[in-house]
């Protein structure tokens, strides 16, 4: 092998790390992007539980997470302060109480309160 191509193979293998990202084909890479440790600890100081969806809409990202994010605000039981959403990748997370609603029973809502055609929420992970 050349000096030059090992020295090219060198730069490549170092470049590799520095290229890779959420792809957002994982929970965790959807969990992730509206993660916020002082949102969890609230809630479970208040008995309540964060819930983590994705987001999939035939609109642009940035109107689907604008329009979730609004609508999730508007839910019983969402607690209004707690709600991140984000469009790479696409994903939405809120505190709840439970006692008012159950996470699946919200997602609904806030699908039905956003009146996007073709939007749908997967629940991903609640944490209590």
């Amino acid at each position: 092998m050349t000096r030059a191509l090992r020295a090219c193979c060198a730069v490549l293998c170092l470049a590799l790390p520095l290229a890779a990202g959420a792809c957002g084909v994982c929970i965790e890479d959807n969990v992730a992007v509206t993660y916020d440790h002082a949102v969890v600890e609230r809630a479970a100081a208040r008995g309540h539980v964060v819930v983590f969806a994705s987001i999939d809409a035939r609109t642009a990202p940035q109107a689907a997470s604008d329009g979730v994010k609004a609508a999730a605000m508007r839910v019983r039981g969402v607690d209004r302060g707690t709600v991140r959403a984000a469009i790479a990748p696409l994903a939405v997370s809120f505190a709840l109480d439970p006692h008012v609603q159950a996470p699946a029973a919200a997602l609904a809502a806030i699908e039905k309160s956003a009146a996007q055609p073709g939007l749908r929420l997967t629940l991903l992970r609640v944490v209590d």
